[in-house]
């Protein structure tokens, strides 16, 4: 075995285990039974079914926390920084969209039982907010799109942590905060929000290019991991 192929297969099993079975099978899957069971056996009227919430938690929290834990060990085995990062990349990508697919057909589950009225739990999805009626394409793609952005914008985060250690991204990301504050109050924001508005771009297709800009900050964050040493900065650096 390569040592590439044994990076891709330990990679593989950490994903295997943080997102099909932690997120999947021990909170998602028990989340869903619990809120179907609860539908069925009670008549609610204001009851909402949402298994989406932890995938929004535990998806970009694996994009730190995967890399951290293990970086070293593949490193031990002989793979190059290269080598995991392609692996990485590749695998978390394949994991987050085999998870949103299942848990796109669980939501079908929840979708149908209420509308065929056996289930009283109103089942809830960001979906509601961009298009007018259910359709499983449409709402898988949503999903997608919004797990693709927080996997690549935290990957990006956290590479600049890595970088700089912690003390100077948060002054970083204070600067871009109050320098944002200064030009949204100043009126400087009003001409390119107006620009983006008159484009009449739909909200699909926002959701596409939010998609986009997270595969985009993996596009960005990968020389730089690729070059970084093997240690992040110190947590008061």
């Amino acid at each position: 075995m390569s040592s590439f192929q044994g990076t891709l297969r330990l990679i593989y099993e950490d994903s295997r285990w943080f997102i099909g079975k932690l997120l999947f099978l021990y909170i998602t899957l028990p989340l869903a039974v619990a809120q179907l069971t609860i539908g069925i056996l009670f008549d609610l009227t204001d009851a909402t079914a949402v298994i989406v919430g932890p995938a929004f938690f535990f998806i970009p929290f694996y994009a730190a926390v995967g890399y951290k834990g293990i970086l070293p060990i593949a490193v031990s085995l002989g793979s190059t920084r290269t080598q995991f990062l392609k692996a990485f990349y590749g695998v978390a990508l394949v994991a987050t969209t085999a998870f949103m697919i299942v848990l796109n057909l669980l939501q079908l589950i929840i979708i149908t039982l209420y509308d065929s009225g056996i289930s009283s739990m109103k089942p809830f999805h960001l979906g509601v907010l961009f298009v007018s009626e259910y359709n499983f394409i449409s709402y898988l793609w949503i999903d997608l799109m919004v797990g693709f952005f927080m996997f690549g914008a935290m990957f990006l985060i956290y590479t600049i942590i890595y970088l700089v250690g912690v003390s100077k991204s948060l002054m970083i990301l204070m600067g871009i905060f109050i320098a944002g504050l200064f030009a949204y109050y100043s009126g400087s924001l009003q001409a390119p929000l107006d620009w983006i508005v008159s484009l009449n771009i739909s909200a699909m297709t926002y959701l596409t290019l939010l998609g986009g800009i997270g595969l985009a900050a993996l596009v960005v964050a990968y020389p730089i991991m690729k070059n970084a040493s093997l240690q992040p900065k110190a947590k008061k650096e």
